[in-house]
């Protein structure tokens, strides 16, 4: 997603952990439940929503801080995998990437329930956080 505000700008946004909740459209609540408050070692307990009940508990670690470019999390929640969040400037703004790779509970079974019901909502989802982001950053 292109953004109109540098990469700092942007970053100073999705790595403000405690204020995460303010534009990812599905976090409840979020916790930071390690010793480190900010970067790798950080570990992040969250109450997300799926469909609009809050039903998904996930924790994350962070593995990568790389101001203004990149945070990487792993997943041990009822999910599993990684995350990523990608900035890289471009000309007039930043071009944020989010990229999820992960496995849902439930082997075969929540692969198959993931593909029909989910992914597509979790799609929009995302979709509408970087556009909260995008707004927040193009409006301070």
């Amino acid at each position: 997603m292109f953004i109109r505000a540098t990469p700092q700008r942007v970053w100073d946004i999705i790595s403000d952990l405690d204020g995460q909740a303010r534009w990812m459209v599905d976090v409840r609540s979020l916790d930071i439940v390690s010793e480190t408050k900010s970067g790798v070692g950080t570990t992040l307990d969250l109450q997300t929503e799926l469909y609009g009940i809050p039903m998904l508990h996930d924790v994350m670690d962070i593995v990568t801080w790389n101001p203004p470019r990149e945070i990487g999390i792993v997943h041990h929640g009822m999910f599993t995998g990684t995350a990523s969040f990608l900035l890289d400037a471009v000309p007039g703004g930043t071009v944020f990437t989010w990229v999820e790779e992960f496995k849902p509970p439930l082997g075969p079974l929540g692969e198959l329930g993931y593909v029909m019901f989910v992914r597509s909502h979790l799609t929009k989802v995302w979709t509408k956080s970087m556009h909260n982001v995008r707004k927040l950053a193009e409006t301070y």
